[in-house]
């Protein structure tokens, strides 16, 4: 029998994916917390401050977790800082 992942397994895996990707740019992509429905992550390295922020995490990251989680998330918030 195949084990079932859970939810914050699968926005694991999901977020490893796309980590790949920001961190090619210098950048980083943390999870934070899970609640109410609502994805916070963290955004650290060379994409703070990057004039490409909005169309990479709010429209792009943003949608590939709307998307692939949309009757268990409702939003994704983004927080910038140091690790």
């Amino acid at each position: 029998m195949a084990k079932v992942k859970s939810l914050l397994e699968r926005i694991d895996d999901t977020l490893q994916s796309l980590r790949v990707f920001i961190n090619n740019d210098g950048g980083d992509l943390s999870f934070v917390s899970f609640e109410n429905k609502i994805l916070t992550l963290q955004v650290t390295g060379a994409c703070i401050g990057c004039s490409a922020f909005s169309v990479t995490f709010d429209q792009n990251v943003k949608e590939v977790f709307l998307t692939e989680f949309h009757k268990e998330i409702e939003d994704v918030k983004f927080i910038t800082g140091k690790k």
